[in-house]
């Protein structure tokens, strides 16, 4: 399934992603931050590099969230379906003294460690970085393709800040 998602990751995610994303591996982001200080420093330019964490991100995505996500992707009802089937029903029971004490519905998470999770968590991280990208600037280096102010890599993201007000954006 997490193959079956790759085109769709390759035609909508962008180049700041490089988590599940054919082709951007993490060691071009690190070259990214490292080009972007360097240029700072001999430019003059100011610069923040603020790195967030997004604890329990993967235990938190809302599976409505998810399935909204999916459909705005133009993903088919039938293989949009069948991830949810993946979903749908998920119950967690909690042990005390070794006796299983009823069960709890779960309605938010992608399991980790599956392929598919990172492809689900990173086209569902994907309007937060559009939004960043868009109204964020970021640091241009000349002489370079890749100008963008946000890299991702899982749950963790680093933004290129270069104006103070940026920070009421994020």
């Amino acid at each position: 399934m997490a193959r079956r998602l790759r085109p769709i990751m390759e035609e909508h995610l962008l180049s700041s992603h490089f988590c599940a994303v054919p082709g951007n591996i993490i060691l071009d982001a690190v070259a990214t931050v490292r080009d972007a200080v360097t240029y700072a420093e001999n430019t003059g330019t100011p610069l923040c590099v603020l790195t967030l964490d997004f604890e329990g991100a993967f235990d938190r995505i809302s599976h409505h969230y998810l399935f909204h996500i999916l459909r705005r992707y133009g993903i088919s009802h039938r293989f949009t379906e069948r991830i949810s089937n993946l979903y749908d029903g998920s119950m967690a029971s909690i042990q005390i003294n070794g006796i299983l004490k009823g069960q709890i519905p779960i309605y938010c998470a992608v399991r980790q460690g599956c392929p598919l999770s990172m492809v689900l968590y990173a086209l569902c991280l994907h309007p937060l970085l559009r939004i960043l990208e868009d109204r964020i600037p970021g640091i241009h280096i000349r002489g370079t393709t890749r100008s963008s102010p946000v890299l991702a890599y899982a749950d963790d993201i680093t933004v290129l800040v270069t104006q103070p007000e940026d920070f009421d954006t994020i």
